[in-house]
């Protein structure tokens, strides 16, 4: 495997293996994406990865990364 950084893969993936991901995958306005839900709001959630093929969907700001949605 070839190295492109500095920095030690031992502390790059650090925790890497306890780390859990409770992302769902969701549809919310004809986008699909993947959601990470936020605990103290239920039926929502962060979009944490879009997974529509329309290329006009990354441009609209309501879907960038980050964003809270209703999943409901």
């Amino acid at each position: 495997m070839l190295n492109w950084s500095v920095v030690p893969e031992e502390v790059l993936f650090e925790g890497f293996e306890t780390m859990s991901c409770k992302w769902v995958e969701a549809t919310v306005g004809g986008v699909q994406m993947l959601v990470e839900p936020i605990a103290e709001q239920p039926g929502y959630g962060r979009i944490v990865r879009l997974l529509s093929p329309d290329p006009a969907v990354y441009l609209k700001a309501c879907y960038q990364p980050g964003q809270s949605v209703c999943m409901m």
